[in-house]
């Protein structure tokens, strides 16, 4: 009994991992659409670190996006985004537009875009 809970869990939990967003897996490797970097987004791990930066090469491996977890909106993610201004992790939501653009929003301002 224990064994067919415990499969049905990790059922469960791939399968919503896989479709909570519908078609779209945010996660792999993300472009900075505004720097020579890139992300990579572990839904596992429920964050996104720096993959590679050209211009900073310390800043591989930082977390940028934690606590990452679907919103009730089918193209919505709820996040935590590290604010240098507050000097603390602050609450994001991300949009997806057609799988291959993210947009993270704070207090109504996009304040990352990472694309495909």
């Amino acid at each position: 009994m224990l064994r067919f809970l415990v499969s049905s869990f990790i059922l469960v939990a791939s399968n919503f991992s896989a479709q909570a967003k519908g078609d779209c897996d945010i996660s792999g490797i993300w472009n900075h659409s505004d720097k020579p970097a890139k992300l990579l987004i572990d839904l596992n791990k429920a964050e996104a670190t720096v993959y590679s930066h050209d211009n900073d090469m310390k800043a591989v491996g930082l977390v940028v996006l934690k606590a990452l977890k679907p919103a009730p909106h089918t193209s919505l993610w709820d996040a935590q985004m590290y604010s240098a201004e507050n000097d603390a992790f602050v609450d994001v939501q991300i949009m997806s537009k057609d799988c291959n653009q993210l947009n993270v929003v704070y207090q109504g301002d996009e304040v990352l875009s990472l694309v495909r």
